[in-house]
């Protein structure tokens, strides 16, 4: 289905992400496969080069945690890589990223059956300019041709007062990730 607007939202988190669409006047958070309204940020690569993401990759950051990487989001923008030791493969944040979106994207796909290519991303407040566009490399990475950013305090505060019939309010909304802690004044 060809698309007119960008109706996905990711919040591509330090320690969790998500993705949700704008359905009319409403949101809706894609389940996963398993289930839940979130996704562990967590990359695993097997003995086999097989990669995992999400739940499966979470329970092997203890137990083989020279394969399995989360918080990468951290350390986007830099040079840093992650080596997996098991297949001698080495990835930047944004490639671990790609593969978290794309796992989004898949949820997604086997959900509604929509193949979109274009979703809005959020950052944290503090991101700069390298950091930025290491995530919109990551969206490409992961097959998303269009996908502009939002500072999540923001978007926390736009997705708060969507749609509310309450005029001249003002709203102080703090998003406490993972990894970061921002607030904006709505």
């Amino acid at each position: 289905m060809n698309r007119l607007t960008i109706d996905y939202g990711i919040d591509l988190g330090t320690t969790n992400s998500s993705i949700a669409v704008l359905q009319g006047n409403e949101t809706k958070v894609i389940e996963n496969n398993e289930g839940q309204k979130y996704t562990p940020s967590i990359v695993w690569i097997d003995r086999r080069d097989r990669l995992y993401v999400g739940n499966r990759a979470k329970n092997q950051l203890e137990s083989d945690p020279e394969n399995a990487y989360g918080e990468f989001k951290l350390q986007m923008g830099t040079s840093h890589t992650y080596r997996f030791s098991h297949s001698n493969r080495s990835m930047k944040p944004e490639e671990l990223s790609a593969e978290i979106i794309k796992s989004l994207r898949e949820d997604v796909r086997q959900h509604t059956g929509d193949d979109f290519t274009a979703a809005v991303i959020t950052v944290p407040a503090a991101f700069e300019l390298p950091q930025c566009e290491a995530t919109i490399r990551a969206a490409r990475l992961a097959g998303l041709e269009e996908c502009p950013l939002v500072q999540e305090p923001v978007a926390a505060a736009l997705a708060y007062g969507f749609q509310r019939e309450e005029e001249k309010k003002f709203w102080l909304v703090f998003d406490i990730g993972g990894g970061t802690f921002d607030a904006a004044i709505l």
